[in-house]
């Protein structure tokens, strides 16, 4: 019954995802027609074994006696209802399977869609570890609880419910005395329950943290090894390792603790059973073929009993991981939920950032009241020193994040009466991470533009100076990568990204950096290759190159703490010695954001 009540609790704290399962209720419908028909098969199988002791191994006074036929009947008939019950378990099984493993694909993909629309200021405060927890491990163990232990928890509950039934009605007596031992049981999967629980949410916060760690250590393998500190991350990964270990032995300890206790408690019901009805049998009370079908059924609920407390357990985990589910979930994506119906022009004239402040959450502020534009038909460069928000202008221009004051403005329109996708759909962007995935070169590029053809692929990796990089892979286009490009240079990736972003061929394009790792005749290649596209597209170039500097037609450089500054190369110089002195010609480039 405490079972029961639990798995009610389950459902509560599961009922805001109860969306996932209600496309399969007619599933989980038959699946529990099933299980119900097994509890019913359950509860006539001990019948043929009284009937045929009574009866014919052993005739109570006044039965009428039975024979060989009776026997064999009585054998048939057990043998037809085990077999019953077992095929219709093993159809109840395999349904319930089948709609838990759709649960969790549902689960999966609600969670990682919800995980892409989140913007980066959530991502930067988690564990990248501990998110893949969430969607690879919880995910299946919150599909356990919703699917596998609540059916299965109200199948066994019902079975005992019948049994009990049952035993009342063979010898009320001896049942209630019996009855006496379940507010100990309950006493007892109380206690144990809380502190599984405890255990399991303990368990979960420690392997996700060891994943996270694994995933960076794994991610900066090369960096690990170029500082000689194998054995130090590998101590670190043994410490973690050892925690998590810990924690999940505590957890499973929990869980033995009660199996053992339920399974002691019920034992010792089969062991009363058989001392007073053996007394209620001489007394004349009861039959000896009525004992025994009281003792199967008493034997019975141990199976009800053993199953509670293993999905007990398996519920445990499911909350547990419910909520870390639904921690994510209840996140908010304020630019999706702060978006118009607007559609943005495919070749937009002007970009303004009119009287823009951005501060981080933890008060840092990173720009300061900035006006600037950027014109379609005009090669703007953005420059400036590290730190001085670059990376943070560029993410507002693609609207990745909103100002905090201020706006960014499309054709006199702020971003946010556009609708995200539709806005989204019209930039193309090489950031200064160089983010690669680790499937074919063709599916990377294909990324920024799914439809286009070899030919525009070969067209776009030639603007890109990635050509040749490419023609010197095994597959040429379908050679697949290393996980996050693993094997190519940082000017490789950077150029097969900015490749992607000219792929897309999108009215407003940002490049981070184009210029970095690149000789000189490849350098112009590439900038020759932004020119062209500036004639008919807003071009914005992050870059400290100074050499490329009196190429652009517009230069905006942005002060740490001071005004933002736009116009050509040779008019900052003329005007400013701190420019003179960071980007002119006699003066050493800053550094890259």
């Amino acid at each position: 019954m405490k079972a029961l009540l639990r798995t009610l609790e389950a459902w509560r704290v599961g009922s805001r995802l109860g969306f996932v399962v209600a496309p399969h209720r007619a599933a989980l419908g038959g699946a529990v027609a099933l299980q119900l028909l097994v509890v019913a098969l359950a509860v006539l199988q001990p019948w043929p074994m009284q009937v045929a002791f009574d009866r014919v191994l052993s005739p109570v006074a006044g039965a009428e006696p039975g024979g060989a036929d009776l026997l064999l009947l009585c054998a048939a008939v057990l043998f037809g209802v085990v077999v019953a019950r077992v095929l219709a378990e093993y159809a109840a099984n395999l349904l319930v399977a089948k709609v838990g493993h759709r649960v969790t694909r549902a689960l999966r993909m609600l969670l990682f869609r919800r995980l892409l629309e989140l913007p980066p200021s959530f991502h930067g405060g988690q564990r990248s570890g501990d998110l893949l927890m969430r969607l690879m491990g919880d995910a299946p163990m919150v599909k356990t609880m919703l699917v596998e232990a609540s059916t299965n928890l109200l199948a066994r509950g019902l079975h005992a419910v019948a049994v009990l039934a049952i035993m009342v009605r063979v010898d009320a007596g001896l049942t209630a005395t019996l009855l006496v031992l379940v507010p100990a049981l309950a006493l007892v999967v109380r206690v144990l329950s809380r502190r599984l629980s405890v255990a399991i949410r303990k368990q979960r916060r420690k392997e996700g943290a060891l994943a996270d760690f694994l995933g960076e250590a794994v991610g900066a393998v090369t960096l690990v090894q170029s500082l000689g500190r194998e054995e130090e991350v590998a101590h670190r990964f043994a410490r973690d390792n050892r925690r998590s270990a810990r924690a999940e032995l505590k957890a499973a300890r929990a869980a033995a603790r009660l199996s053992a206790s339920v399974e002691s408690l019920l034992t010792l019901g089969v062991a009363l059973t058989l001392l007073l009805g053996g007394q209620r049998v001489l007394e004349g009370a009861l039959t000896p073929g009525e004992l025994l079908v009281f003792l199967s059924y008493v034997r019975g609920l141990l199976k009800p009993a053993r199953s509670a407390a293993k999905h007990q357990a398996r519920v445990a985990k499911g909350v547990a991981c419910a909520e870390r589910l639904l921690e994510v979930l209840a996140e908010r994506s304020p630019l999706r939920e702060q978006q118009g119906e607007r559609e943005p022009a495919a070749r937009p004239e002007r970009v303004e950032l009119q009287g823009v402040h951005y501060a981080y959450p933890d008060g840092r502020v990173a720009l300061q009241e900035v006006d600037a534009t950027f014109e379609r038909g005009q090669l703007t460069a953005l420059v400036g020193a590290s730190g001085a928000g670059k990376s943070t202008l560029v993410a507002l221009l693609l609207r990745l994040m909103d100002p905090t004051r201020g706006r960014v403005v499309i054709d006199g329109v702020a971003l946010p009466e556009f609708r995200l996708d539709s806005l989204r759909e019209g930039l193309a962007a090489a950031l200064q991470d160089a983010v690669l995935f680790g499937t074919s070169v063709r599916e990377n590029l294909l990324l920024a533009a799914p439809d286009a053809d070899d030919a525009a692929l070969q067209h776009a990796l030639e603007d890109a100076g990635a050509a040749q990089v490419v023609a010197a892979m095994p597959d040429g286009l379908d050679t697949v990568l290393g996980s996050s490009g693993l094997g190519l240079s940082g000017g490789q990736r950077r150029r097969l990204c900015l490749a992607r972003a000219f792929l897309r061929d999108a009215g407003v394009l940002v490049v981070d950096e184009p210029f970095a790792g690149l000789d000189g005749e490849a350098a112009r290649h590439v900038f020759t290759s932004l020119r062209q596209r500036a004639s008919n597209a807003i071009v914005i170039v992050v870059t400290h190159d100074q050499e490329h500097l009196g190429g652009f037609d517009q230069v905006v450089w942005i002060q740490e703490e001071g005004p933002v500054a736009s116009g050509s190369h040779a008019e900052l110089s003329a005007g400013s010695a701190a420019y003179r002195e960071a980007f002119g010609a006699d003066g050493a480039a800053a550094s890259a954001s």
